[in-house]
């Protein structure tokens, strides 16, 4: 949709109105209530803030999201103190109130909430929040077209079902662990269980938004782990195949892997016999697409090691810049392995403008990966900072009707 505003404008003292046109966000007039903490529910609120929700962040008084002190490093703020970069990372356009629900009259502004949101997400282990008369069937009540969002390690059902679930863990026990890294199992760097998790929870979310009733949707670490094996998973299920640990190399295609250069590592991958073929032309080896062993890939992945035995010296033999260089235009995929550095300060990352400085209210700049995807007739940005605790709490106790005074004894009881 797109808007009209009028953007006042002062010539020669005198007052003009330029009508503008700007671009609205597909979920503007959304609010959704976001109980969650660390990485998965608050990735999945994030991306939703992005698209215009109004998220009000609910945290605990005093303490939060436990993320905000998952650190060093952190942002040292004016007036306030350590804010981890890790939280920033997930938090940007929410606001934050800070509200103790387990009281009497925390649970009843909390409810009052409920009343003007279309969505709840909360990650407590399953069961928590019925025991303060906050789960689905008792919101329901208050609200009945809440889409109620349940963020969990294991879900609702199955012997697991109260165990704590971090990412690691669930990617212990969804096999992804043992299928990463070469010799011992390796962690990837970042959260993927999480952040898959909460990609799943925000589109579920939006579905049901779609649907315009009331619902309750349950996502959970496991349940996403799984789902996430995709081959692998196929592969046992249907041949009973276990799967190995390949480091950057494929189980399926060859060659497919992270090589070693004169200067450090660099990915490619021929994914079909055509892209094989022109690889072959650009490392100056043409008879190895006429080699028997390496016609089909096949053949490739069963002769892997004889074929990476002759590649791997010659990729050896220059630089990343060279083989890019080599590469430019080449009809498979590859590039280098970059460092962030790299990765955020190639002409393409700068092309594309995805990362955004912002001045904070809170009197600091900061520099935030923006959303990944945009909108041609719709907006997708970044228009608030990642929020202080507490930070929006009045406004949004005064959005409800109470004044000062009302708002000042709540904070003296503790309950904000």
């Amino acid at each position: 949709m797109l808007k009209k505003i009028c953007l006042s404008i002062i010539l020669n003292g005198r007052n003009y109105c330029q009508s503008t046109v700007i671009k609205s966000r597909p979920l503007e007039g959304i609010r959704i209530l976001d109980m969650t903490r660390i990485v998965a529910g608050p990735y999945c609120s994030m991306i939703l803030a992005d698209m215009g929700a109004d998220v009000i962040k609910v945290e605990k008084p005093n303490t939060g999201d436990e993320s905000r002190r998952f650190g060093p490093p952190f942002a040292d703020i004016p007036e306030y103190g350590l804010l981890s970069l890790y939280f920033i990372a997930l938090n940007r356009n929410k606001r934050s109130m800070s509200l103790d629900f387990q009281t009497p009259t925390g649970k009843k502004i909390l409810c009052q909430l409920v009343e003007t949101s279309h969505v709840f997400i909360e990650n407590y282990v399953p069961g928590t929040l019925d025991k303060y008369g906050l789960g689905y069937e008792n919101l329901r009540k208050i609200n009945e077209k809440l889409i109620y969002c349940s963020i969990s390690g294991y879900g609702t059902k199955g012997p697991w079902c109260k165990k704590p679930g971090y990412d690691i863990i669930a990617a212990s026990l969804g096999g992804l662990l043992n299928a990463t890294g070469k010799v011992e199992p390796v962690k990837v760097a970042v959260p993927v269980t999480d952040l898959m998790t909460g990609m799943y929870a925000h589109g579920a979310i939006l579905a049901a938004l779609h649907r315009g009733l009331g619902d309750k949707i349950e996502c959970d670490l496991m349940s996403t782990q799984l789902s996430m094996m995709i081959n692998l998973g196929s592969n046992y299920l249907n041949s009973g195949i276990q799967t190995k640990r390949w480091g950057t190399e494929h189980e399926s295609i060859v060659p497919y892997k992270a090589f070693k250069t004169l200067d450090g590592f660099f990915t490619l991958g021929a994914g079909s016999d055509c892209q094989f073929k022109s690889f072959c032309e650009l490392i100056h080896r043409p008879e190895l697409a006429k080699d028997e062993r390496f016609m089909t890939n096949v053949s490739r992945v069963k002769y892997r090691d004889q074929l990476y035995r002759i590649i791997e010296p010659i990729l050896a033999s220059k630089t990343n810049c060279e083989w890019t260089n080599t590469f430019n235009g080449a009809p498979f995929p590859c590039g280098s392995v970059n460092d962030l550095s790299q990765a955020f300060n190639n002409e393409h990352s700068k092309a594309i403008n995805i990362v955004q400085e912002i001045d904070c209210t809170y009197n600091i700049k900061l520099k935030l990966v923006g959303p990944a995807v945009t909108f041609q007739n719709t907006s997708n940005k970044i228009i608030r900072e990642p929020p202080l605790l507490g930070q929006h709490t009045d406004e949004i106790l005064k959005s409800l009707g109470l004044d000062v005074n009302e708002i000042s004894k709540l904070r003296t009881e503790g309950v904000v």
